[in-house]
């Protein structure tokens, strides 16, 4: 992924029921009394499979879904399928906090990842990440794990480097609404306007989902994206 191109990455439960019969019929003539009689079920809990890395690519939102969250068309790069190892974070604590999609020891565990770019006028950029993990519980393991160390550069500045010019990213509150965790963040484009993001995750069965929204008017887009993308699932 080439996230500083423009400068600036801110970027059926199923229930069976048993059901009876009940015959009221004659005999020679003679009134039986009704007998019910109970069929046979057999319940069988289908159990999802795990989404495995060629199902995580058709997860991640649409361009026009995505344009029409953000209120800009939005241009989508092409779909990269692992971690950014190039750019930098300081303070190292703040790496995850900062941008999704940056290799970090969380990610070690995964057994499929896919990411991509999108970018319009006004900055509008988002960055969506999706990563499966073995089981359910180690995706919301990844989830919690990494919103702990969100909170540990919240209310701070971070500076990204290894894209063409540093640049240096203000973290606010880290908030956790139905287990989805949020930050604002904020930096400057090169034209010297400030822009806006919310950076949210969440996980829904085995998968992470870890996106980056900046747009006018930014609110909670980031968490409305990761409620979007975990209805896929």
């Amino acid at each position: 992924m080439n996230p500083w191109r423009t400068g600036m990455l801110i970027g059926a439960v199923v229930v069976v029921a048993a059901g009876c019969s009940v015959t009221d019929r004659k005999v020679s003539g003679t009134a039986t009394t009704a007998t019910a009689v109970a069929s046979p079920t057999t319940s069988t809990s289908a159990v999802a499979k795990p989404v495995d890395d060629a199902g995580l690519p058709k997860l991640l939102g649409s361009p026009s879904e995505i344009s029409d969250l953000v209120g800009v068309a939005m241009t989508p790069e092409a779909i990269f399928r692992k971690p950014d190892t190039k750019l930098r974070v300081e303070p190292i604590r703040c790496l995850e906090a900062v941008m999704p999609a940056l290799d970090t020891i969380g990610y070690y565990g995964r057994t499929g990842f896919a990411g991509q770019l999108l970018h319009g006028d006004q900055h509008a950029q988002v960055v969506q990440v999706v990563a499966a993990f073995p089981t359910d519980a180690e995706a919301a393991d990844f989830r919690d794990r990494t919103a702990r160390h969100w909170r540990s550069c919240q209310n701070q500045q971070a500076t990204v480097t290894g894209g063409q010019v540093p640049l240096t990213y203000a973290l606010e509150k880290v908030e956790s609404v139905d287990s989805v965790a949020s930050v604002p963040v904020s930096g400057m484009a090169s034209d010297g306007t400030r822009v806006a993001c919310q950076h949210s995750l969440g996980a829904r069965r085995n998968v992470i989902i870890d996106v980056r929204v900046c747009a006018p008017n930014v609110g909670n887009k980031g968490r409305d994206l990761v409620a979007k993308i975990a209805a896929g699932l």
